[in-house]
């Protein structure tokens, strides 16, 4: 039983360790046509989580989260009617996620990444290109794609309002 104890202490000191030697940085933004204009904003709450220690592609991971009520059009009253039952509804559905299920490399540093992407109650399969890079220092990911909001039933189908949000997620992991 103490050589259990002494296992999981000497566990949780080199996991803690490592917490606390890297630092990371995730950026969620978005870009969308309201009123002929683009609207652009962020989530402040966002993290994502990465394996991409191995050779192996097939055994990479990377999921990703995003706390919808923090949603951030520089514009509260905005804000406040995205995170309505209108929009996003986000005290039913708080949370956006992404979870790759494959990896297929395309060109140094690039990847075609299958994921599915859940927002509300509906999760949709799709490939978006992604920029990895994973050197000594650090580990960068890049990505850019566009999707309809309607496919995942965020607002209505609207004149003034575009269906098409632009997003653009940035990832850097500071390895010390």
């Amino acid at each position: 039983m103490k050589i259990i104890l002494v296992l999981i202490a000497s566990l949780l000191i080199t996991v803690t360790g490592f917490a606390q030697e890297a630092k990371t940085t995730v950026a969620v933004d978005f870009k969308i046509r309201n009123l002929g204009m683009n609207v652009d904003g962020h989530f402040d709450k966002t993290s994502i989580t990465t394996n991409f220690t191995y050779q192996d592609i097939t055994q990479w991971v990377l999921s990703g989260h995003v706390v919808v009520n923090t949603i951030d059009t520089d514009n509260e009253k905005r804000d406040t009617h995205l995170n309505s039952d209108d929009y996003f509804d986000s005290t039913v559905y708080p949370e956006i996620t992404i979870e790759a299920t494959n990896f297929k490399k395309t060109a140094e540093n690039k990847y075609d990444v299958t994921l599915n992407l859940t927002i509300k109650k509906t999760t949709k399969f799709m490939t978006v290109p992604m920029e990895i890079i994973n050197s000594n220092n650090s580990l960068n990911l890049k990505a850019y794609f566009e999707i309809n909001r309607l496919d995942f039933e965020v607002g209505e189908s609207s004149f003034v309002m575009s269906n098409t949000v632009k997003i653009n997620i940035s990832y850097t992991l500071k390895k010390e």
